[in-house]
């Protein structure tokens, strides 16, 4: 499956794959949970859901520090308020001013002057 590629593309392989598989498992149990009659039961399933999240998050900052591009995009997206899709055309210079309102960073790493992509 991963012949002739470098080790960088082989790991991010794993690093996407284990991400699927976490937030899979987040899904499980939180299913679980929803479906459990027993109290503690769903406890025990929604603990463990919140530590697959927490696995998951690990990945993604991985992912964020080894792969640039990707890192570039959680960066622009991650923290943001007001709509999603209004990031992305205030990244795009295509600030219509009604899709992007109340669109900003909550952390203080941007100034909030769009990419230079």
């Amino acid at each position: 499956m991963l012949d002739g590629i470098s080790k960088k593309a082989a790991d991010l392989d794993f690093a996407i794959q284990s991400l699927k598989e976490e937030l899979q498992a987040v899904d499980d149990y939180n299913q679980r949970a929803e479906m459990s009659v027993d109290p503690e039961l769903k406890e025990i399933m929604l603990h463990n859901r919140n530590e697959e999240m927490e696995h998951a998050a690990m990945i993604v900052e991985w992912i964020r520090r080894n792969q640039l591009e990707f890192g570039g995009e959680i960066e622009d997206y991650l923290f943001t308020q007001g709509k999603i899709i209004g990031v992305e055309s205030q990244i795009m210079g295509r600030d219509s001013g009604a899709e992007s309102q109340g669109t900003s960073k909550t952390s203080n790493s941007s100034l909030n002057i769009g990419s230079l992509k």
